[in-house]
């Protein structure tokens, strides 16, 4: 069979290769080859988000824009790939207090050497001297005689908990010095972003931190699509959970770049996330989540052994999946709980972590009610013409006056919109008119002759339906960046979806929302977004607008705190066991509180 060659230009022109077969998906070509683009639409050609510039091929064709996912090759072509969206920001929590008692500790011990009068074994007498007996795993037993007997019965032993990890030699000229600093890792693991935090456990001090958008977007935005994936291909659910632990590994190379010995030093990793990526890295089934009864196959917090896993820290160190929910509050809402000290309080407060999916908490030290809203990804920037993660470049806040004017993270060209964006320029839109409450806009016809021209001229036809040119090349934007009524209607469905669940979690916890002592809000989302828009459209409850309180990444923040504390770990537990789900689908109220939610007010 005769192949052909695509030559692939990257955006800093460097020109690669590449050899495909007659027909070859152009989207599948790259995928093989390590070309990483966006696709979270899984390649269906609905995002439009996996753009590239067709230069040429054997058929005379223009040079012009197709969706990589669209094109099968059918000769020798020349390929411009766009710039990336390299790296996710993540906006960092704020400081929390936590006593430092880690459950990675080290001991160091000297023995009475062995005599025809105490005939105790290695092993035992290691036990005792650390006072725990069984603690040494059958694993360790080869290699202690000679440890033993190499340092003069002087050693140090890494903990976890009760648990031996690791025993080492340690000759007693050398034991004033001879303590080593002990390292862990708290990943946060989303659907779009990941974020890793290293610490050191002697001191809790954080050393360094790691962003980058999780590479199973490329099999779909949502967790719904990645089920998919891994019901569909043979090897979905390997491939998937290969590629996160891939990245957990580049993550673990950063940390090390200075010292390529830090890895034997990381002793455990403490990970939170949504329970469908926290199964799919563990390699767990996710089939029976995503359909009714929706049942995962774990939900307590377990761990396994690095080497197990492929992750590249010490071989011992331990891999801690904290407590989940239900199959689709994970993780990582218990640990925006534990960031937020919500179930401390004996006032009631609301916890709002708005990503790919709405999570939703209620409660207090009483008892805890959490939900999970299917807002969809509109607000992570996905199922949006224009819309983009919260990097930089993105539009983040919008002001409509006489004139259109934004702001972008990084002070950057416009290049995209994210969700704070997306909420903002909402609520301009209603506030100014340009826009009904049912989310219709309106046509340059329905504005009164009075009406602010340049407003007038950004309103237009996009793909024959009504859009607004949010920002437009000419002024500065990488290209021109329109707001459509299909976004308008995704903004409606995601907003009316959270809206109603807090509604609904309201009604069950048997309060109003004045009643709320606190809303939290987790997540760069939360940060970035004006409370006040969000009460504009409906969003959030008008009483709760003076009561905001953004926690950054609450579900990272919790991570780390359970790295550094045990008896947070215990804290992680117990909110667990005080958590009721509801299960919204199964609600008649939630239909009909929906529905009266799509309205901007």
């Amino acid at each position: 069979m005769k192949s052909h060659t695509v030559t692939v230009i990257q955006p800093n022109q460097k020109r690669q290769s590449l050899v495909a077969f007659p027909g070859q998906n152009l989207l599948s070509l790259f995928t093989e080859h390590g070309l990483v683009l966006p696709s979270p639409c899984g390649g269906k050609g609905i995002c439009g988000k996996c753009k590239v510039k067709i230069l040429g091929q054997t058929r005379t064709i223009p040079a012009e824009y197709r969706l990589a996912c669209q094109v099968r090759v059918s000769g020798d072509l020349a390929v411009e790939l766009p710039d990336a969206e390299e790296k996710a920001r993540i906006m960092m929590d704020s400081d929390h207090t936590v006593s430092l008692d880690p459950l990675i500790t080290e001991r160091l011990i000297t023995l009475p050497a062995p005599t025809v009068g105490d005939q105790t074994s290695d092993v035992e007498r290691v036990e005792q001297a650390l006072g725990l007996p069984g603690c040494i795993n059958p694993e360790l037993f080869p290699a202690l005689p000679a440890i033993l007997r190499t340092s003069g019965y002087t050693l140090s032993a890494v903990l976890s908990g009760d648990e031996v990890l690791t025993l080492q030699t340690v000759h007693q000229d050398q034991l004033a010095a001879s303590e080593q600093h002990l390292y862990g890792v708290a990943l946060d693991l989303g659907t779009t972003t990941m974020v890793g935090y290293l610490l050191d456990l002697t001191t809790g001090q954080q050393l360094s931190t790691y962003a980058a958008l999780n590479p199973q977007r490329l099999h779909g935005a949502d967790v719904i699509s990645r089920v998919d994936y891994t019901v569909e291909h043979e090897n979905g659910l390997t491939e998937l959970s290969q590629l996160v632990r891939a990245e957990i590994n580049k993550m673990i190379a950063y940390f090390s770049r200075h010292d390529p010995t830090l890895p034997q030093s990381i002793y455990q990793m403490a990970i939170v996330g949504n329970t469908i990526m926290l199964h799919l890295l563990a390699g767990l089934e996710v089939e029976n989540i995503a359909v009714a009864p929706f049942i995962p196959v774990v939900t307590r917090d377990f761990e396994c052994k690095a080497a197990e896993v492929g992750i590249k820290i010490n071989p011992q160190g331990r891999i801690t999946i904290l407590p989940m929910i239900s199959g689709f509050v994970g993780a990582d809402t218990v640990a925006a709980i534990l960031a937020s000290n919500l179930a401390e309080q004996a006032e009631t407060s609301l916890l709002l972590d708005i990503g790919t999916n709405g999570e939703i908490a209620i409660g207090n030290q009483e008892r805890i009610l959490t939900c999970s809203a299917a807002a969809g990804p509109a607000f992570e920037g996905t199922n949006i013409r224009a819309g983009m993660g919260g990097i930089a470049g993105a539009i983040n806040q919008v002001w409509i006056n006489a004139e259109l004017n934004y702001t972008t993270i990084g002070d950057q060209a416009a290049r995209g919109i994210c969700g704070s964006g997306v909420v903002s320029l909402t609520a301009q839109l209603l506030k100014a008119g340009l826009m009904e409450s049912s989310g219709r806009l309106k046509s340059p016809d329905e504005l009164g002759d009075d009406f602010p021209l340049k407003l007038k001229q950004r309103l237009c036809q996009f793909d024959g339906k009504s859009a607004l040119l949010v920002a437009a090349q000419a002024e500065g934007a990488t290209e021109d960046l329109y707001f459509t009524q299909q976004d308008i209607r995704e903004t409606q469905l995601a907003k009316a979806a959270i809206a109603a669940g807090v509604r609904i979690l309201l009604k069950e916890m048997g309060i109003t929302a004045a009643e709320v002592k606190t809303l939290y809000l987790a997540g760069g989302f939360g940060n970035y977004i004006d409370p006040h828009e969000a009460v504009q459209i409906g969003l959030l409850p008008k009483e709760l607008e003076e009561r905001v309180v953004p926690i950054g990444n609450g579900a990272g923040t919790g991570a780390k705190m359970v790295l550094l504390s045990r008896k947070c770990l215990q804290k992680s537990r117990q909110i667990q066991a005080k958590t009721t789900y509801l299960e919204l689908s199964t609600r008649s109220d939630f239909q009909t509180l929906f529905v009266d939610s799509l309205e901007f007010r």
